[in-house]
């Protein structure tokens, strides 16, 4: 039996900190016993030492050759792999084979002596037999052959041995901190399989790697993961799980350099498209904005060229997902170009499709619910309607889940809210999707808060920092987790923690130039500074409230939100004023959400109205709705000119603007008749002022009673009555009901 060479790891190792000493330790002692012919017997008789190996260096290998490690040996002969692939490391071109059949590298190279030295040195290949060269004796050690072949002494034999030993412990001691040479190490172990243990068929060893797919999950080693789905070779299926899967890869070294391989390749065009959408979402998640966008419109171009609606949309529906938190008015416009061009490319044979219209509307959804616009409902119903009519896969159903989640906490049923974002956390769960599981846990902290949950909340806002720490999460979620946590501790009255965090996600979110969450991060901070100076009116708090409020206002087009605009402008008010204080997370009325500056303009004007006033004010105050009407009518008109336009429909709606044009006109013609028959026939009862305001109302609402006719033209009930009857007598008026309950309107005509 062969002598075991002698192996004492220091205390260090022991304890779980590495230095590279002790990997030079452990190198000696296992090329030794490979040496000896003793390598499984060191290991099996050293444990510990077989498992601190395993635990820093063999899981890329287990990984890689899967099942095809013989099972009574699995670790020893993954060690084994380790030890002969960190040998070819030493070749100067870094190719993993052990075998060399160039002749000047054996003989004249000196970069490649130290290679050479330990691999026949230690048994890995023989020398070769280069009879013209040297002669070696029956039975001639290695070092001596190499001496020969070389014509050098011992002495510098053993320092090509030494230095080659060296390298390999630098080399192991790289692997173990950052995984550099994983890919060159899977290529190493998937030859020696091969070699092994080769497939009957190509579908075999397909096959094969789409088995390991599930096992390495399983196993958690996603790297692995990755690395067969790659091999398995359906770029679709790879995609889908690297977006998957970004959380875990985004930030392995291994991983960044296979990517970049896959993209330099030559490919057809819908491949190349798949490959810059994916590689769009890894940028996101590593905070790169503008490479994010780079890679959208490299996508947006290829899609282009090739006249594919179908992949155009699916491009469009990522830029606008791209530019939500950026310009939201620009998300809405790749979004209705995205469902138009995905409308023009549906099939009902291709699910691919059907999702992404649905994953169109779910966005759309989103957009207006950060609005609190109420039209979002409707799109979620129309989400909904798709997916009732095609089976959509899990991600899908998560997304709509979750949209499903922030509409009911917006609408104020927060039992609903935690009830939809939960069912979207198991189906990501499921999944082993860390990324949709971030998401999950962000949503949760604001509906927990909703809910007054604030404990619960809190702690999911905490499981995201903690997963921040072992996995890459994007800038947005970073932020939208500093945000929550701070609106929680706003809520239980714990300003101080609240600005803290607020701070933080204004910090992530100014650096990715994240605007909406910029401008809610200056809105929430000015909150928690007013809230605090109402307490203790310390007058550092109220300046920062107020340049907070400044800085939210300029921090978002104000076209694009209005509402909120008005919520941040009257903040102080409604905080240190005794108004009460409106909800920034609530929907708003539909109209007021479509038209909020013209509804909150008729609002103000029907609070003058509602009160007693000179007639000037009030025939003022109804030209002024009228005005906000009319002004809401044009945008209308001209949203509907501007997609006929952009979609090239001609004269497709003539009839339609015809008819506004003919309602329009109408409407115009009867009051200046009816302005010229009142003044004819009722002038010596109504003066030109009067007679307008009647007029007016009555064209409004179509009816008018005795205490609105007292009101407009400001005379006494008594005297109303009369100007009434008489009007009526005149045949200008026609009177409806009778007692308490009596009303005219125009006669019809």
């Amino acid at each position: 039996m062969a002598t075991l060479p002698r192996l004492t790891l220091p205390q260090k190792v022991k304890e779980g900190t590495v230095p590279s000493s002790a990997i030079a330790v452990v190198l000696d002692a296992a090329l030794d016993a490979y040496h000896a012919g003793a390598f499984d017997e060191l290991l099996l008789q050293r444990l510990g030492v077989l498992q601190w190996v395993a635990r820093r260096y063999l899981q890329p290998i287990l990984g890689t050759a899967g099942d095809r490690l013989p099972l009574e040996r699995r670790l020893a002969a993954a060690a084994e792999l380790l030890l002969r692939w960190a040998v070819t490391q030493l070749r100067p071109d870094r190719a993993p084979t052990l075998e060399l059949g160039d002749r000047e590298a054996w003989l004249e190279r000196t970069s490649w002596r130290p290679f050479i030295a330990v691999m026949c040195h230690y048994g890995f290949a023989p020398v070769p037999d280069f009879r013209d060269r040297y002669y070696r004796r029956p039975g001639e050690s290695a070092a001596d052959n190499l001496c020969g072949l070389w014509n050098v002494g011992p002495s510098t034999f053993y320092r090509y041995l030494e230095k080659g030993r060296r390298l390999i412990a630098q080399l192991l001691h790289e692997q173990r901190l950052d995984r550099r040479h994983t890919t060159s190490l899977r290529t190493f172990v998937w030859r020696e399989v091969i070699q092994a243990c080769s497939f009957a068929s190509e579908a075999e060893r397909v096959a094969w790697h789409q088995q390991q797919v599930q096992a390495t999950i399983q196993a958690k080693d996603f790297l692995s993961a990755f690395w067969h789905t790659h091999m398995a070779g359906d770029l679709r299926q790879l995609c889908e799980f690297t977006q998957r899967h970004l959380a875990v890869l985004a930030g392995e070294l291994e991983f960044k350099a296979a990517w970049q391989a896959l993209l330099e390749r030559d490919r057809p065009p819908a491949e190349h498209i798949a490959l810059l959408l994916t590689d769009a979402a890894i940028h996101q998640m590593l905070g790169d904005a503008e490479s994010e966008q780079a890679a959208y419109e490299a996508a947006l171009r290829l899609a282009a060229q090739a006249h594919d609606a179908r992949r155009t949309g699916i491009v469009c529906s990522r830029l606008g997902r791209f530019y939500e938190s950026r310009d939201s008015d620009r998300a809405f416009a790749y979004y209705q170009e995205a469902a138009a061009l995905l409308a023009e490319a549906d099939a009902a044979d291709d699910p691919e499709v059907q999702e992404e219209r649905a994953a169109v509307l779910v966005r759309v959804a989103w957009l207006y619910a950060l609005r609190n616009d109420p039209r979002a409902r409707t799109v979620l119903e129309r989400a909904e309607a798709l997916r009732a009519r095609t089976p959509f896969d899990d991600d899908q159903q998560a997304l709509i889940e979750q949209a499903w989640g922030e509409y009911w906490r917006r609408a104020g049923d927060a039992m609903r809210a935690l009830e939809h974002t939960h069912r979207a956390l198991s189906i990501y769960e499921k999944l082993n999707d860390q990324h949709g599981v971030v998401k999950a846990y962000i949503n949760l902290s604001l509906a927990y808060g909703e809910a007054r949950q604030f404990e619960h909340a809190i702690e999911c806002g905490r499981r995201v920092l903690n997963m921040a720490n072992r996995i890459a999460i994007g800038a947005e979620a970073m932020a939208s987790t500093y945000l929550n946590l701070g609106a929680n501790y706003f809520w239980l009255g714990d300003y101080d923690a609240a600005i803290a965090y607020y701070q933080q996600g204004l910090k992530v979110a100014t650096e990715a130039d994240l605007r909406l969450h910029v401008r809610r991060a200056h809105y929430n901070l000015a909150e928690a500074f007013y809230m605090r100076f109402r307490i203790w009116r310390a007058p550092e708090d109220e300046r920062q409230g107020d340049a907070h409020v400044q800085a939210a206002l300029a921090a978002w087009a104000h076209e694009s939100d209005p509402a909120h605009v008005a919520l941040t402008k009257d903040l102080k008010q409604e905080i240190l004023g005794e108004h009460q204080t409106r909800v920034y997370d609530r929907f708003l009325p539909q109209e007021a959400a479509a038209h909020y500056a013209e509804m909150a303009e008729i609002e103000r004007q029907r609070i003058i109205l509602a009160a007693p006033g000179k007639p000037e004010e009030h025939i003022r105050a109804h030209l002024n709705i009228a005005n906000a009407y009319l002004a809401i009518s044009v945008k209308e008109r001209e949203a509907a000119l501007a997609l006929i336009e952009e979609h090239g429909l001609g004269d497709r709606f003539a009839s339609e603007f015809e008819r506004l044009r003919t309602t329009f006109e109408r409407a115009l013609t009867r009051e200046q008749k009816l302005e010229a028959e009142w003044k004819a026939r009722a002038g010596d009862l109504l003066n030109d002022t009067r007679r307008t305001a009647v007029l007016k109302h009555l064209c409004e609402r179509n009816t008018i009673n005795k205490s609105a006719y007292a009101e407009l033209c400001s005379v006494g009930p008594a005297t109303a009555s009369k100007h009434l009857v008489h009007l009526t007598a005149l045949g200008l008026l026609k009177q409806i009901g009778r007692g308490p309950s009596t009303h005219y309107m125009l006669p019809e005509g």
